[in-house]
């Protein structure tokens, strides 16, 4: 998931802000899938992409923006993008980071702005 949180954009200071304001989020989420092409994803385009990238161990840049269309697809890629922002950050390494390895994540509150 680190991958494609960060392939997809969704690790950005703004996204952080966003948190815990559903309806800003799900704003964003729409602004997000109005500029993608999902309009011919299928559930078989979709295992195409998304198993080799779960055999690999982590998805391309493509395939994560593929999954990330996949989510238009589905409706808002706003609960995807919340999870990413509460999840992981970047660290000063340019490694990702998850939960505790962030420094100001809260369990309440996820990752600081």
């Amino acid at each position: 998931d680190l991958y494609y949180c960060r392939h997809n954009g969704w690790l950005s200071k703004e996204l952080k802000a966003l948190q815990h304001d559903f309806e800003g989020m799900l704003a964003r989420g729409e602004q997000e899938c109005s500029s993608r092409h999902y309009e011919d994803i299928t559930e078989n385009k979709l295992l195409g992409v998304y198993l080799p990238a779960l055999k690999r161990g982590q998805p391309t840049e493509e395939e994560a923006r593929f999954i990330g269309d996949w989510t238009c697809a589905m409706g808002t890629a706003a609960c995807d993008m919340a999870y990413c922002a509460y999840s992981f950050c970047e660290l000063p390494d340019g490694t990702i980071g998850r939960y505790g390895d962030c420094e100001g994540w809260d369990p309440v509150m996820g990752m600081p702005a």
